[in-house]
């Protein structure tokens, strides 16, 4: 996908974004794969942990634990660190299980809604493949990849939306283009829905997408459940795959 056709596909989610009415306050991130600008607050910690995984064919891939770990250096700044347990599980094969790629990331917030009608944060990621042995069971990359995300987040009355663009440089393989969108609202009993669709084009290659349903809701000040599941409505992978997430929210 050119440069051109990507920043036109952002215009037209802006768009879908402006005509949506609004309904409640909310953001994505985790359980959703599209996220948001938000930013832990100086010396606080998010921590994600979670088992997140997809069905491809006769497999199931799973990491578990799936551990995302942000810092805020400052109000506008996060500092992260996500890895994972990985598995993976065929028909007639044991099950393979390793340490995954890395990611390391930062977020900065450079415009916040208050003051400019609309939040926007860039957040650099350099992802690190994991260790030989997990490379050979198919459980990591064996090339390094650099993702350079814009997310936009605006409210509505109560409701909030957002879109994330991003394009992905991968070391020795083709690059793409992601897109996603989510809407967030609260519901009864103190529980957050959120909804996504979250798509990705591999450069001379096909379109994946994913449409997404999570929900997120308090056990205490400290702590969040958090869930999501979702099928892929498009791609080369069956359409009956389902992509799930399961886990909690740490916040210090």
């Amino acid at each position: 996908m050119s440069l051109r056709r990507g920043w036109r596909w952002l215009a037209l989610l802006l768009v879908a974004c402006a005509c949506i009415p609004g309904i409640a306050l909310a953001q994505a991130g985790p359980p959703m794969i599209t996220n948001d600008t938000g930013t832990p607050g100086a010396g606080h910690w998010e921590i994600n942990l979670a088992a997140t995984g997809d069905r491809t064919g006769h497999a199931w891939n799973v990491s578990a634990p799936d551990a995302d770990i942000n810092y805020g250096l400052g109000e506008r700044i996060q500092l992260s660190i996500h890895l994972g347990w990985e598995h993976r599980s065929e028909q007639r094969m044991p099950m393979a299980s390793g340490l995954g790629p890395v990611e390391l990331a930062a977020r900065w917030r450079f415009l916040d809604e208050d003051k400019a009608g609309v939040a926007m944060a860039v957040q650099p990621h350099w992802v690190l493949p994991g260790p030989p042995a997990a490379q050979h069971k198919d459980l990591s990359p064996a090339t390094q990849e650099f993702v350079l995300p814009l997310q936009i987040v605006k409210t509505f009355g109560k409701s909030t939306m957002g879109v994330e663009l991003a394009r992905h440089f991968v070391e020795k393989d083709s690059d793409a283009w992601q897109a996603g969108l989510f809407w967030a609202r609260p519901c009864p009993l103190q529980w957050q829905c959120l909804a996504e669709i979250n798509t990705t084009r591999t450069d001379h290659a096909s379109t994946q997408t994913i449409a997404n349903l999570g929900v997120r809701h308090p056990i205490n000040e400290h702590l969040l459940f958090m869930a999501s599941l979702g099928r892929q409505v498009s791609g080369d992978r069956p359409r009956s795959s389902p992509v799930f997430y399961l886990g909690v929210q740490v916040l210090k």
